[in-house]
């Protein structure tokens, strides 16, 4: 699985871990507005579009899917994306949908 974080035109592709997705979301990490973090596997992906100011619920515009088939769209705060996030990458959860 990778981490693709990409930032004001600097991309950033990295094998995935727990420590890193936990620093990415972390309430005091800065992700500055339009910063994209997915994570993806083969066909399964998150994404995480920075839209809204920080620590509020609208934070991020969440998507992902499973091949074609959508399964996740929504905004969310830092922590739900954070959980979103957990589940993808320990694998007990597909993305879901609904926000």
């Amino acid at each position: 699985m990778i981490l693709r974080i990409c930032d004001n035109g600097r991309e950033q592709i990295v094998p995935a871990s727990p420590e890193l997705v936990e620093g990415v979301f972390a309430p005091e990490a800065p992700i500055a507005d339009g910063t994209e973090i997915t994570l993806a596997e083969g066909e399964r992906w998150l994404t995480a579009l920075v839209v809204g100011a920080p620590g509020t619920p609208a934070e991020f515009l969440l998507s992902g899917a499973i091949g074609e088939t959508a399964t996740v769209s929504g905004q969310a705060g830092r922590d739900d994306a954070l959980i979103r996030f957990r589940e993808f990458l320990s694998g007990r959860a597909v993305p879901r949908a609904g926000s």
